[in-house]
């Protein structure tokens, strides 16, 4: 305690006129809660802060693998100086994009802890983001519009060489929006190379609305869909104000002004891969026997529960988990709630 806290207890004590008994009592209650403040404000051992302890570091690289003559991206994150004792463990996880923007905004954010990929990474997981061809940094083609299909012979590619790359059996897939179709169709026909499966705001054969709004955006307005789109500030924002989060906002501006920043950077044109939508339902639930998660949130325009509840009821495989997130929409992985959708992933991804 320092020395001028002890002479005001000193003086208080005199003008109180308390005992020699009760001045001890007072000094040793003052000298404990001194050093309670004191501890409090000192970073425990073993903990990022602490002297000596730095946060663990989280390396980036990115790798490449061609396919049927298409260069596909991969971006893939883990501790650094973890590369080589990856090797050999399956604790492998391939992130699947949407229909609209690229594995790295997606999935790798650089802002506070917003990275979905470092958040695994830090878990122990090697983690991978894949650019479907026509998006980000992988080639574009005029011979498909990136449909669900031909993107999930992306995702073979990039199994195969994360595969042969760490010497692992199998690795964890997480799709996101239309990323789940093809995330879920890759599952489908290669459950011997998929440890488990993660469903992030999924669908199955949609809403009577999706349906109605997907086929108006097909249909153009009677034009020509063109094989690309335009993005734009307003389309990068949308999954934060669509629907009930006009409302009831979830997102922080920083955010959310970054994302649109880095996705516009990365994606300035997008593949309407969305004419899949016309071919509903692409994924058979009987024919998913890896263990499967299916995540997403109360506002999501998207997912909905009276089309994902029958999905879940006719999963082959026995281990499977349905979370719903309260207040929270389609881009809830860069909503305020992201660490209980971080959470929540982890968990699952960890079970034994």
């Amino acid at each position: 305690m320092p020395l001028t806290t002890l002479n005001q207890l000193t003086r208080i004590a005199d003008r109180c006129r308390v005992s020699a008994s009760e001045r001890a009592v007072l000094l040793l209650i003052v000298s404990f809660i001194a050093w309670g403040a004191t501890a409090a404000d000192t970073p425990r051992q073993g903990t990022p802060g602490a002297p000596g302890i730095p946060a663990s570091v989280i390396a980036g690289e990115e790798h490449h693998v061609v396919r049927d003559g298409l260069r596909i991206y991969l971006w893939e994150k883990h501790e650094a100086g973890s590369t080589e004792s990856a090797a050999g463990n399956p604790r492998a996880v391939l992130l699947v994009h949407g229909s609209t923007w690229s594995g790295r905004p997606d999935f790798d954010l650089q802002i506070r802890d917003y990275s979905l990929m470092d958040f695994l990474a830090r878990g122990g997981f090697d983690v991978w983001a894949i650019d479907i061809h026509g998006y980000g940094h992988s080639d574009k083609t005029d011979k498909d519009w990136s449909d669900v299909h031909s993107a999930a012979a992306d995702l073979a590619a990039a199994v195969e060489y994360i595969r042969r790359l760490r010497g692992v059996e199998k690795i964890d897939l997480l799709g996101w929006s239309m990323g789940t179709l093809r995330a879920g169709l890759y599952a489908m026909e290669n459950p011997d190379k998929v440890a488990k499966l993660v469903l992030y705001a999924p669908i199955w054969k949609g809403t009577p609305q999706f349906r109605a709004r997907a086929r108006q955006r097909i249909e153009n307005g009677g034009k020509p869909l063109p094989q690309y789109r335009i993005n734009t500030a307003i389309s990068a924002r949308s999954d934060f104000v669509e629907g009930k989060l006009a409302s009831d906002p979830q997102y922080e501006e920083d955010v959310v002004a970054e994302y649109a920043q880095q996705a516009l950077k990365t994606d300035p044109l997008s593949p309407n891969a969305f004419v899949d939508y016309a071919h509903l339902p692409i994924l058979d639930p009987a024919r998913i026997t890896v263990p499967t998660m299916i995540i997403f949130g109360e506002y999501d325009y998207f997912a909905a529960e009276e089309d994902l509840l029958p999905f879940f009821s006719q999963l082959k495989t026995r281990e499977k988990q349905f979370v719903l997130l309260p207040h929270a929409g389609h881009a809830l992985l860069l909503e305020r709630d992201h660490r209980r959708f971080q959470h929540e992933v982890l968990s699952f991804l960890e079970r034994p």
